[in-house]
């Protein structure tokens, strides 16, 4: 009888434990939670970019790897920019891409984000893409625009 106990317990113990282990499992289930593409302050700065430059398309929220690609270092090259976006990718109304635009804002202050901006700026520059980073949300339209008609007049010097 006492045997009989004992394997009733630790038949117990064991649909007690493979219970807390599928409940557990269900917990690690990642719950997805929709966002918006662009931050409050972003999308204020998309706008500002779209009244600067009328005849410019901008780009919100670009994969470096939309515009990037790797030869010969394999999957280490890659995994540099590989999760990275570019803030804003300014092209040509022709689709052509002229430079990209990153807002620095107080979250570009602290060491890891000024080397995570560097790492971009690398790389952006290895294969001749310019980076044009404004620390203002209040950037004025005329900076915007001067910046937009020298990138214009760079780009047209270097394909003639």
């Amino acid at each position: 009888m006492r045997f009989e106990l004992v394997l009733i317990f630790l038949l117990m113990a064991l649909v007690v434990l493979v219970a807390s282990i599928r409940k557990g499992k269900r917990e690690l289930r990642p719950e997805y939670v929709r966002r918006e593409l662009l931050t409050s302050r972003e999308f204020e700065f998309f706008r500002r970019l779209r009244v600067a430059l009328p005849t410019a398309v901008v780009h919100a929220q670009v994969a470096m790897s939309a515009l990037i690609d790797v030869k010969g270092a394999g999957k280490a090259g890659r995994n540099r920019f590989d999760r990275k976006v570019f803030d804003f990718v300014i092209c040509t109304d022709a689709g052509r891409v002229l430079y990209v635009v990153e807002l620095d804002d107080r979250s570009h202050a602290s060491a890891a984000a000024r080397k995570r901006d560097r790492v971009k700026d690398e790389i952006a520059q290895a294969v001749g893409l310019r980076v044009i980073r404004y620390g203002s949300l209040n950037t004025s339209v005329e900076v915007l625009q001067r910046d937009f008609s020298a990138m214009v007049d760079l780009v047209a010097y270097e394909g003639a």
